[in-house]
């Protein structure tokens, strides 16, 4: 191969590179959506209703529930999907027992769901 051959491999191959370097840098500027904080926890028999604050700029939330602190057990999720909402009931749950709640919220970038960090944790107790 000629010099001048090897010249243009070299700049197709930095071009490439290039292009390669700018898709993965559009890849990573998604930013997290903010996040929001349970106002208000309240047990009723066999449930929990949690108030949240809204959220501009967010497609929905999420709210999480489990018998402990890691939420590991006993871990129940519901997703709310409409930004205006701020309230939501989860039933089914067992009698006489301490819940930890967190709410997080989502929205969608390219087709896929980015979340926010879960919120301070609250804790009630069901009827």
């Amino acid at each position: 191969p000629t010099q001048e051959t090897q010249q243009q491999v070299a700049q197709q191959t930095a071009q490439q590179q290039s292009v390669k370097n700018d898709t993965a840098a559009e890849q990573v500027s998604v930013a997290k959506p903010k996040s929001t904080n349970p106002k208000k926890v309240k047990a009723a028999k066999k449930a929990i209703s949690v108030t949240w604050k809204k959220v501009g700029g967010v497609k929905g939330y999420q709210i999480q529930l489990a018998t402990d602190k890691k939420f590991k057990k006993n871990k129940k999720t519901v997703t709310v999907k409409k930004q205006k909402t701020t309230k939501t009931t989860v039933k089914k749950l067992k009698a006489k027992k301490k819940y930890y709640v967190r709410v997080r919220t989502y929205k969608i970038v390219n087709g896929k769901k980015v979340y926010s960090s879960w919120s301070k944790v609250k804790s009630v107790k069901t009827k």
